[in-house]
């Protein structure tokens, strides 16, 4: 009885031993698909970034809902638009914000700076600019009274940036803005 179970687990054994070798992918695995680039999203406008500036420190953000992303260099933040996918730059949207003209034109300008592009796209427009953490909140008021998006950058720097879905924005710009205890901060372009 004992040899009828050991050749009954030596074959049982065997058979397993096949199986698995036989299941095994005789081939390697396929190549990835050809529509995928061969270059990422981020270094391929880094390298656009750098032959611009000289050099590029990363994207700093990644919009979904406008296809855009911001790119840093040591120059300053430079706003570039992707296809729907983001897996290719399309173009950059000048004039880029600048870090030095931002410092050096403080007593001038107040807490943020701003600038506006027109027809970015079709049926698309962007007011974008740089905040001091004194600029808790902004309000583009001859839009409509929208508040932008914003993100951080570094000390006392913030980025803020409003899309849209028309080939241009009213201009002049007429924004408020806001310290962190509501109070109205003003500036040369407050209403």
């Amino acid at each position: 009885m004992s040899k009828k179970w050991i050749l009954a687990v030596l074959c049982l054994g065997i058979i397993v031993v096949i199986y698995f070798f036989v299941s095994r992918p005789s081939s390697p695995a396929s190549p990835a698909p050809p529509d995928i680039p061969a270059t990422s999203l981020e270094e391929q406008v880094c390298q656009k970034v750098a032959d611009q500036d000289g050099d590029c420190k990363g994207i700093r953000l990644f919009d979904a809902d406008s296809y855009l992303v911001f790119a840093e260099s040591s120059t300053g933040i430079t706003p570039a638009l992707t296809n729907n996918e983001f897996t290719k730059f399309k173009k950059f949207i000048f004039p880029m914000l600048n870090f030095q003209e931002f410092n050096e034109e403080r007593g001038d300008r107040g807490p943020i700076i701003w600038q506006a592009k027109n027809k970015v796209q079709k049926n698309s427009s962007i007011i974008y600019g740089f905040s001091e953490d004194e600029a808790k909140t902004i309000v583009i008021n001859s839009e409509g009274n929208v508040q932008p998006n914003r993100f951080y950058i570094r000390d006392n720097l913030w980025v803020w940036y409003a899309t849209f879905q028309k080939d241009s924005v009213k201009l002049p710009v007429k924004l408020t803005v806001y310290d962190a205890k509501g109070n109205v901060i003003p500036d040369g372009n407050s209403e």
